[in-house]
């Protein structure tokens, strides 16, 4: 369970966006925003990673000292515009911005987070990646995750988990539900057949 909302991580991730002056830009530079971070936030810098100082992390944010420090490999990714390296900076500012405590690493194996408040913090940082990367309204008209991918610059994986959201995101403004599984249709059905009370409305799917 997330200590921070959906809605607010949201908007803090656009308002990010919109001081580095990135609001409308689909697929950022995502080097050139760490460098108009540094010159303008408050106590923000990054860096390469000295030989060994990451271990296995890919890179790692610093509450302490503000510092975000990530491989070569990754900074130089992300000016080659790779999805995995710009997903593995924007979820470090994720850190940052959502003001997480202490020294918080991106490690491919998610095993080595093991508290509660290190998984939450983990899974807050993943959902300001997504919105960082890819805005709700910018994402508004896209026909499918392989469009979001492309537009965005994100991996498949990030760009379906974002069409999903988008998705859900027009159902509730247009009012309307958002259809259950077959599987649990079926289900529902049966239970109500035999008399059981079912709360869920699906008086209105077809048979």
């Amino acid at each position: 369970m997330s200590d921070l909302s959906v809605e607010t991580i949201e908007k803090r991730a656009n308002f990010v966006r919109e001081k580095l002056n990135m609001d409308n830009v689909f697929a950022f530079d995502m080097h050139c925003a760490l460098e108009r971070l540094q010159q303008n936030a408050k106590r923000f810098s990054f860096r390469c990673a000295l030989d060994d100082e990451l271990g296995d992390n890919e890179a790692t944010m610093d509450d302490e000292t503000g510092t975000l420090v990530a491989r070569e490999s990754v900074l130089n990714d992300i000016k080659a515009g790779r999805p995995r390296a710009r997903f593995t900076i924007a979820h470090e500012l994720g850190h940052y911005f959502l003001g997480h405590e202490g020294r918080r690493r991106r490690n491919p194996d998610k095993g080595v987070y093991v508290t509660f408040k290190e998984r939450t913090e983990e899974s807050e940082a993943n959902i300001f990646a997504s919105y960082f990367l890819i805005p709700t309204k910018l994402a508004w008209d896209a026909n499918d995750p392989e469009e979001i991918s492309d537009r965005f610059q994100v991996s498949l994986q990030a760009a379906e988990i974002a069409f999903e959201r988008v998705q859900a995101a027009k159902r509730k403004a247009s009012g309307e539900k958002r259809r259950p599984p077959r599987v649990v249709i079926d289900f529902l059905k049966e239970a109500q057949k035999k008399g059981y009370r079912v709360k869920s409305d699906i008086s209105d799917i077809d048979q």
